[in-house]
């Protein structure tokens, strides 16, 4: 029992409460499909939503069914992605309804062929100060199970849609807590794009505390490695210094991924400027020929490294797969 009255507004927890119960037994009977990626960092500026963009678009051209969700209230996706007060654009209102009001998670729309999008926007703030009064109000209640059902109100809402989906992406903003728990208990793998500053390996050592937190109601979630940005290509010396330290972070719990991803700020400003991902604009005439050749290049990291996300991701469901059957 609660430590005093009991609000209202906890009372509907309990659908969120059942629908993660029955979550949980599907992935105790190995009948969850892993599908969520969480890209997340605990500092900002290190290529989350550039990541998130590019991945999503890299994997709906090889026909994939993607849908890309930003969880974060800055919306840079719709500058990725060229979707910024257009039609797909709804400041976040998708999310609200879904997380505020209980309605079905909806996608705005198509941003590319077989690429779904459900956007960020300052609308979210109305949701994270919700999340924040409904931790507040679980730590007033005694039983395990209510004090950490508030985390998973997106996971509910994101599992009714998964199965229209070969592949979710969830874009989570840096510097909210609350927002990190409900994409950590709603995903299955984390990708963390990481610079080798201080301040980028501090937000990963932030990751893996919530990670740990998010397990109790998601015990499937996987660490599925780090990604390693705005890096000098010709530094290889340097490179390899930048993966041992996070190498050394992760403790062993996660790879760093072999492909990184270069800083080029020519490239950056110019996909940002015409709303496409570095893979659209490697061949434009509208590029100098300098920028063309370091977009080409960026574009090459871009698609290397979603070729080794997904092969990350094949051998993690195939580890999945031999411990359900040992069970």
């Amino acid at each position: 029992m609660p430590t005093g009255p009991v609000p209202l507004d906890v009372v509907d927890l309990s659908r969120v409460k059942a629908a993660v119960r029955r979550r949980m037994q599907l992935m105790a009977e190995g009948l969850h499909a892993a599908k969520v990626f969480v890209v997340i960092n605990g500092k900002g500026g290190v290529g989350k939503s550039s990541l998130s963009a590019a991945l999503a678009v890299a994997l709906s051209r090889i026909g994939l069914r993607v849908l890309l969700i930003e969880m974060d209230e800055q919306g840079n996706n719709g500058e990725d992605l060229g979707t910024t007060g257009g039609k797909l654009a709804d400041g976040g209102e998708a999310q609200a309804a879904a997380i505020l009001d209980g309605k079905p998670l909806i996608p705005t729309g198509e941003a590319r062929p077989g690429l779904f999008v459900i956007p960020g926007g300052a609308v979210l703030e109305e949701v994270i100060e919700e999340l924040y009064c409904q931790r507040r109000l679980a730590a007033r209640m005694d039983s395990p199970e209510d004090q950490t059902a508030w985390m998973g109100m997106y996971a509910v809402a994101i599992d009714a849609l998964r199965d229209d989906f070969d592949v979710i992406i969830l874009d989570v903003a840096p510097g909210s807590e609350v927002l990190q728990l409900q994409a950590l208990v709603a995903g299955d793998m984390v990708l963390i794009p990481s610079k080798s500053d201080p301040s980028s390996r501090k937000g990963l050592r932030t990751v893996a505390q919530r990670f740990a937190q998010a397990r109790a109601l998601n015990p499937k979630l996987r660490l599925l490695g780090v990604v390693v940005f705005a890096t000098n290509v010709t530094a290889t010396k340097v490179q390899t210094n930048i993966k041992s330290q996070l190498s050394a972070d992760l403790q062993g719990a996660a790879p760093v991924f072999e492909q990184t991803i270069r800083h080029v700020e020519s490239a950056a400003v110019a996909c940002r400027s015409a709303g496409k991902v570095p893979q659209e604009l490697r061949g434009s005439k509208d590029l100098t020929p300098g920028v063309r050749q370091s977009m080409k290049a960026l574009a090459g990291d871009y698609q290397s490294l979603a070729i080794e996300v997904m092969q990350a991701k094949a051998a993690l469901d195939r580890a999945d797969e031999m411990e359900d059957q040992a069970v």
